[in-house]
């Protein structure tokens, strides 16, 4: 269960509640079987692309201290290879039960999860492009698989998810800030490894800022305005800010403190964006908290 590393599955889960709570056309074929096959079926695509990854990132995870299941030979590659293959396989299974709007960005997540972690392309591994994919797999693709289950009209789904699009971008650029040192010494060429960690933090924050500028922009014009994603990219534009400041100060203190400060930082500017939008998916669905909380607790027991 947890070399599936069903953490990091709840983002992706909170952003496609978002898209299916968040239509406002109601729709013939409202069915909660339309919305859970998908559900799982992205479930199914990210998990087998998690296990990939850990399959082919083993030297920076070892680095890192990560992929304890791999570097510390609880598995091997071949089970792990086994697990990726048997979720691709639930996922095949369900892709046909899918409303037909959700089965292209079903099938464009698939491809985008191949590429980013599979050579030649391996895309994790390659600046820009590790953060493009992250934020459009996450924050892009995610909601509108989930808001395709209600609506036949796409673009309003994909321009309501910029905003998401944008919050994922700055939440992954702090992941890579964390691994910086891993990353570099493994000879992976992320987006904050060619950047550094202060402008990578920068970035961050000015996506955040422009994530909080579309949620609120409507307001201008006297449209409606989510207050759910008001709040969400708000409070992580806080963090995010905090976050920078906080790397920038860091950056004339010892080598020990400097790690100390950019580890609490980094992780709170993933951690909090994270919650926040766990939260606003949980106000929409209670339902959310009955697959998460579980999840979260027994995983804490686990770790």
């Amino acid at each position: 269960m947890f070399v599936l590393r069903p953490l990091i599955l709840i983002p992706a889960w909170a952003f496609y509640s978002l898209g299916a709570h968040g239509h406002r056309i109601p729709r013939a074929f409202e069915h909660s079987a339309v919305i859970q096959s998908a559900f799982w079926c992205l479930s199914g695509v990210l998990a087998s692309a998690y296990v990939l990854n850990q399959i082919f990132d083993i030297e920076s995870d070892r680095l890192n201290g990560k992929g304890l299941f791999l570097t510390r030979h609880v598995f091997r590659a071949r089970s792990m290879l086994l697990i990726a293959i048997v979720c691709f396989a639930g996922a095949s299974l369900l892709y046909s039960n899918t409303h037909h709007i959700q089965r292209i960005p079903l099938t464009a997540a698939l491809l985008l999860a191949l590429v980013y972690s599979l050579p030649p392309l391996r895309l994790c591994a390659r600046p820009w492009f590790d953060l493009a994919s992250n934020a459009i797999g996450y924050g892009g693709l995610a909601y509108v698989i989930g808001a395709g289950a209600l609506s036949n009209d796409v673009m309003p789904v994909v321009l309501a998810a910029v905003p998401w699009v944008l919050l994922v971008a700055g939440t992954f650029l702090h992941t890579t800030i964390l691994d910086v040192d891993g990353d570099a010494a493994a000879g992976k060429h992320t987006t904050t490894v060619l950047i550094g960690e202060r402008r990578s933090a920068l970035l961050s924050l000015g996506f955040g800022a422009a994530a909080f500028v579309l949620t609120i922009g409507p307001r201008l014009h006297g449209g409606h305005v989510d207050r759910w994603a008001a709040a969400v990219t708000g409070g992580s534009l806080l963090v995010f800010a905090w976050a920078y400041f906080r790397l920038a100060h860091a950056r004339a203190l010892p080598l020990a403190e400097r790690y100390a400060i950019r580890a609490r930082a980094s992780s709170y500017a993933v951690q909090v964006p994270t919650i926040l939008v766990a939260i606003s998916a949980a106000w929409k669905d209670p339902t959310f908290l009955i697959l998460v909380l579980p999840l979260v607790a027994f995983a804490h027991v686990y770790n």
